[in-house]
């Protein structure tokens, strides 16, 4: 299980004008056990909390569905076999200047309940309604549930990790990091600036970022993957890879492919390794082009016109669609 990173921050004392000014943190680490027991730690000029804020545990009788949505704060959710429910612990981190004041943690509304299988752990202001934004207090989530859920997080600034459950999840921040690992199911994944980590997962993968790269290591089914600005990374796939970026590179490494392969980026480089063990159609657009990795015992067929290119691997097959507009394609066969 992977766990929230401590965040370390800097006590110091400023001198400007005469007067003096400290500035205090808090700071939150979590580590769990494989029992519900959570361990935390706060390190701060204040007294120490060994306890999340919040704990609350919830019995289900089918597979359970949780929703997890917080504005400043992380969210953690994984797999207890240990457990037959939903637990969830609630985390404080505050940190604020003597100079700005302090939030008050009774401007918030903290939702902790159950509507039949419906777990749903929130965070929202009590005047507005809505979760809360420019506060001095990050709420955050560590969640443990059975192997098969259903998961809906959001955080507007904060990392999400979601790791070794079965089911649709749908994963959303703007600031922030967001890592899958070991999951099976539909996965939807979008982040604005964050990078998105995806490891061993099985079934049909969505991601989106914007200003993020996007890795993806030894995934089995159907992979769609979007950047903007960010490179994409992919390794030991099995099935099939959508991907397209604006300026960033692409690097595909393939076990196997089991539908096809798109590849496209507007300024960015594309390679890709090819499995030795199946034919393919390959249509290219690009630059240049870079095919030493390739057997010329293996290309049955061979054209280019300019920018275009099309090469049959093996009698052909499975189709190949590769293009960038500025850069070079690269394909080689995996040794």
């Amino acid at each position: 299980m992977k766990l929230f990173k401590p965040i370390s921050f800097l006590t110091a004392l400023f001198f400007f004008s005469g007067i003096f000014t400290n500035i205090v943190a808090q700071q939150v680490a979590y580590k769990s056990t494989d029992k519900i027991i959570t361990e935390t730690s706060i390190t701060s000029s204040e007294k120490a909390q060994d306890k999340p804020y919040k704990t609350e545990f919830f019995r289900v009788r089918g597979i359970p569905k949780v929703t997890v949505h917080t504005t400043t704060g992380n969210v953690e959710v994984f797999q207890n076999p240990d457990i037959n429910g939903v637990r969830v612990d609630l985390f404080l981190e505050r940190s604020f200047s003597l100079w700005s004041g302090r939030t008050s943690l009774d401007n918030f509304r903290i939702i902790l309940q159950q509507q039949g299988d419906h777990i749903i752990a929130s965070v929202e202001n009590k005047k507005s309604g809505h979760l809360p934004t420019g506060s001095d207090i990050k709420f955050h989530f560590l969640v443990q549930t059975p192997q098969k859920v259903t998961t809906n997080l959001r955080t507007f600034n904060g990392d999400i990790i979601l790791e070794n459950v079965e089911g649709h999840h749908f994963i959303q921040n703007q600031t922030g990091n967001i890592s899958v690992s070991n999951t099976k199911g539909e996965i939807r994944v979008v982040s604005t600036t964050g990078n998105i980590d995806l490891a061993s997962l099985e079934g049909n993968v969505y991601a989106k970022t914007v200003n993020g790269s996007v890795n993806v290591l030894s995934n089995f089914g159907e992979v769609r993957v979007r950047s903007v600005s960010g490179n994409i990374t992919a390794s030991d796939i099995t099935g099939t890879l959508v991907s397209a970026t604006t300026s960033g590179n692409i690097f595909a490494d393939f076990m196997d492919v089991s539908k096809g392969i798109f590849l496209e980026t507007l300024s960015g480089d594309i390679e890709l390794f090819l499995p030795e063990t199946s034919g393919f159609n390959i249509e290219g657009s690009a630059m240049s082009y870079d095919l030493r990795g390739l057997s010329e015992s293996t290309i049955t067929e061979r054209h280019q016109n300019q920018r275009d290119l099309n090469v049959v691997i093996r009698e052909g097959g499975l189709p190949v669609h590769l293009s960038t507009m500025s850069g070079r394609i690269r394909v080689s066969e995996s040794q």
